[in-house]
């Protein structure tokens, strides 16, 4: 079983200040049910879950996103995994990115994931909104607000990312969490979880759409010299 991923502009041109909201939120969920991403002017983490977006801002506060709302940045998925395994210890974020990915199809093309258990401990930020001139986001990723939960139960929902394809998205895995109770989640930094039973799905079809309606992005001469490690920064 295999699967077709949607992505919105790259990780490449956020990471250069792209943070405008170029393309309805509407539209993302037609072409998934779960996900990660922004929203406009960079205003938070974005978890997509069950064909419905979830803002966490820089408080921790949670707000439901809502179709007319735009992104500058999103990657979905109709999950449909075709593997499942369960891992037999205390597992954390470094340990379970490395035992899974033994385990994938391949490490050369897209795989999407999804976790759902209690953690034991999870840590997740968010960014503070921004505005015109944006700067750059690794810039932004230094002053990342940071949250910590204990004995919480939510999904964790990603993509890996292989490394030919370091641009558009961070290589390696970029997890999302958001709690059943919606009042924690964001970006994912690390967390431990017990014995955790994670899905993936390989990824055969990528569908990258650009912001060619958007004249700032069609015009501008982004400065990619130094993307490659500023994400390897702000990841």
């Amino acid at each position: 079983m295999t699967g077709k991923l949607f992505h919105y502009n790259t990780l490449g041109t956020l990471m250069k200040g792209g943070f405008d909201g170029t393309f309805p939120f509407s539209e993302v969920l037609k072409n998934g049910g779960i996900g990660i991403g922004t929203v406009d002017h960079l205003d938070g983490e974005l978890v997509i879950l069950d064909h419905h977006g979830y803002r966490f801002d820089v408080k921790g506060q949670m707000h439901e996103v809502q179709p007319e709302e735009t992104t500058p940045y999103a990657a979905a998925i109709d999950f449909n995994p075709e593997n499942k395994t369960t891992f037999n210890e205390k597992i954390s974020k470094d340990t379970l990115e490395e035992k899974l990915a033994n385990q994938f199809s391949s490490k050369n093309v897209f795989q999407a994931v999804k976790l759902h258990g209690t953690f034991q401990k999870i840590r997740c930020r968010s960014v503070q909104k921004q505005e015109k001139p944006y700067p750059d986001l690794v810039d932004v990723a230094r002053d990342q607000a940071e949250f910590t939960a204990e004995n919480v139960t939510g999904t964790l929902v990603g993509i890996y990312t292989p490394e030919l394809f370091g641009t558009i998205s961070a290589t390696g895995f970029h997890l999302h969490f958001i709690s059943d109770n919606h009042r924690f989640g964001g970006h994912v930094l690390a967390f431990e979880i017990d014995k955790p039973t994670i899905e993936w799905q390989t990824v055969d079809t990528l569908e990258q759409k650009f912001p060619t309606d958007d004249t700032t992005f069609m015009q501008t001469d982004f400065d990619y010299s130094s993307v490659l490690a500023d994400i390897t920064e702000a990841e």
